[in-house]
């Protein structure tokens, strides 16, 4: 069984304002959750299943009350992993990191040139070797999240000799998302369907690497379609006694404190519920009249596999996309 995640957005302040962002996210982009809002969401979701945390942003490390929740969250039983640009990885937020995160990815977006100019700093390729290098000093699990575009795909092959070099255990290539700022570079770094057929191969070539995993957000569109028994949304009929995490699995915690299932970005109207003290009832009820429209959902977003044509699907960005297409009416959430 997988692991039960919950993914929060804390923040989407960031020390740097990539171009091709999903969040759009920024150092000039303010305002933060609450951590005991966070705090009390955390200990609700332990209940209803979750036990892992990752952090992601914005810069995670960034957000000013990371250590609190960090710490809390492992104190409640939650695995913490976080995914950073590098560039804050260091004194106290290193000592928290060894302390208290299972699991650091640090993202790359190709090779030095290119990872620096959509980063749009000169420094930023440096700061995350720097940062995966301080990550070795104090034997903290690392990895690398890759993103794949069309100009990034060649360097896939250097990107895992890169985490060999490094020590890293994990290279996590995810697919160009034009979503967020990435939308205006869609005509440049969005993949083909024989862009993704090659990462598809080269991503299995790389595979054979002894002590490093290789993970590719991709799958073949006809294996993609036979998943449907992953999601016991489709086959449990009272989800009345049934844990949250069994019906939605990612959950999201945005940046505003709204909890949606599986992917960020995904329609709002599928929200599960806001931070705060009517989120327990919020969710009793999204379990009971929720699940319909997550059935919906899903069963629309199967049916549409391949209606493109795509030998290759990404299957948390079609669910996005679907959920856009679909628009399902607002659930009305509890107040808080």
């Amino acid at each position: 069984m997988p692991a039960r995640v919950v993914h929060l957005h804390a923040s989407r302040f960031c020390n740097l304002a990539c171009q091709h962002c999903y969040s759009a996210s920024g150092p000039n982009v303010r305002g933060e959750l609450d951590p005991q809002a966070i705090l009390h969401t955390l200990a609700l979701l332990r209940a209803e299943g979750y036990e892992v945390l990752s952090l992601s942003g914005g810069e995670p490390l960034l957000y000013s009350h990371v250590k609190t929740v960090g710490q809390a969250a492992v104190e409640l039983g939650y695995q913490v992993n976080l995914i950073t640009n590098g560039a804050p990885v260091g004194g106290h937020l290193l000592d928290f990191i060894a302390r208290y995160v299972n699991l650091v990815a640090v993202s790359l977006d190709g090779g030095p040139e290119l990872h620096n100019e959509l980063r749009r700093d000169a420094r930023a390729f440096a700061h995350a070797d720097r940062a995966l290098d301080r990550l070795a000093e104090r034997d903290v699990q690392r990895g690398i999240a890759y993103c794949v575009s069309r100009e990034s795909l060649i360097d896939m092959p250097w990107a895992v000799e890169f985490a060999q070099e490094k020590g890293a255990g994990l290279v996590q290539f995810h697919p160009f998302a034009a979503t967020g700022r990435g939308r205006q570079l869609a005509h440049r770094l969005s993949l083909s369907d024989a862009d993704k057929a090659r990462a598809y191969v080269v991503a299995a070539l790389l595979d054979a690497n002894d002590g490093l995993r290789i993970q590719l957000d991709l799958a073949p569109t006809v294996v993609a379609s036979t998943r449907r028994d992953d999601y016991a949304t489709l086959t449990i009929e009272n989800a009345g006694p049934t844990f949250l995490s069994d019906l939605v699995n990612p959950v999201i915690i945005d940046e505003t404190g709204v909890l949606l299932p599986w992917c960020y970005g995904i329609n709002q109207r599928l929200a599960i519920g806001r931070l705060g003290p009517g989120l327990p009832a919020s969710i009793a009820q999204y379990k009971e009249r929720g699940r319909r429209d997550l059935r919906a959902l899903l069963d629309t977003a199967f049916n549409r596999l391949g209606a493109r044509g795509e030998q290759f699907t990404d299957w948390f960005f079609h669910l996005v996309e679907t959920s856009h297409a679909v628009s399902p009416a607002p659930i009305a959430l509890a107040a808080n």
